[in-house]
């Protein structure tokens, strides 16, 4: 059988990660409803997602706990 000479990977092909701090992972937490409430009105605020949203928090939590040492 002959090797085709289509197809195979190519530097710059495929789909461009959506996030450009990498990979991402589901996260699943028992939060209550009325800070989902909140969550979700500052996230319509400024025109996030609810996934948008955790990802911002977290990551000013993590950056506020580095500098608290």
């Amino acid at each position: 059988m002959a090797k085709s000479k289509r197809g195979g990977s190519r530097p710059g092909s495929g789909r461009k990660p959506s996030n450009p701090e990498g990979k991402t992972a589901l996260v699943t937490a028992t939060v209550p409803e009325e800070l989902i409430a909140k969550l979700d009105e500052l996230a319509e605020q400024r025109a996030w997602t609810r996934s948008a949203a955790v990802t911002e928090a977290i990551r000013r939590l993590v950056k506020t706990a580095k500098r608290k040492g």
